[in-house]
């Protein structure tokens, strides 16, 4: 089983990364986690994808990404809340979706990327700014072919007065996650949805 982890939060200890890591640690196979530090160039809206396959920035790093996002079995989002929406760094890593948006609808390849499951995991200070970064999340999702009824959420919304290392319930629902996704690579799971 593969999962690629896109990690939207710049902070390394942070309460983003505390579920990621309680998530992880509940998940087997190959596991990439790509975030802020490894330097992904974001989309500029150059379009080049428009009239060509890929990335006009389609170097080795890229290239490898879009490789492993084809042939992954799950996908996460993992992001902090800002200004109710996702993070800066998340945005910028999901942007590589841009080409294959493109490709799709401007050039007509066929999508011929796995079908994927999906988990996504987004802490915040305050109850409520979840929804619109959820709805953005599903978006991204769903150009990275991920079977969008099936997404696991996992929510941490009172961090400021709660850690969510310290999240009981946010805790449990990353493992319950993990745990679900390799129930479906068992085939073990009909793929109802983690709220």
């Amino acid at each position: 089983m593969k999962t690629l982890i896109l990690n939207g939060s710049p902070s390394k200890n942070g309460d983003t990364m505390a579920l990621i890591n309680e998530f992880m640690k509940h998940l087997n196979g190959d596991i990439r986690i790509l975030s802020h530090y490894d330097y992904i160039s974001p989309c500029v809206d150059c379009r080049y994808c428009w009239s060509n396959p890929g990335c006009c920035t389609n170097d080795e790093k890229l290239k490898g990404i879009y490789s492993y996002l084809h042939y992954c079995d799950n996908i996460v989002l993992a992001s902090p809340i800002w200004f109710s929406s996702l993070s800066g760094p998340l945005l910028n890593l999901a942007s590589i979706v841009q080409a294959l948006w493109a490709n799709s609808n401007f050039l007509k390849l066929p999508n011929v990327s796995k079908l994927k499951n999906g988990v996504i995991i987004i802490t915040g200070a305050q109850e409520g700014t979840e929804v619109i970064p959820t709805q953005t999340a599903f978006t991204i999702m769903k150009y990275m072919n991920v079977d969008i009824l099936g997404v696991a959420k996992v929510y941490s919304l009172n961090t400021n007065i709660l850690p969510a290392k310290e999240d009981s319930a946010a805790l449990e629902k990353c493992r319950e996650a993990a745990k679900r996704l390799i129930c479906m690579s068992e085939g073990k799971d009909n793929g109802t949805p983690i709220y």
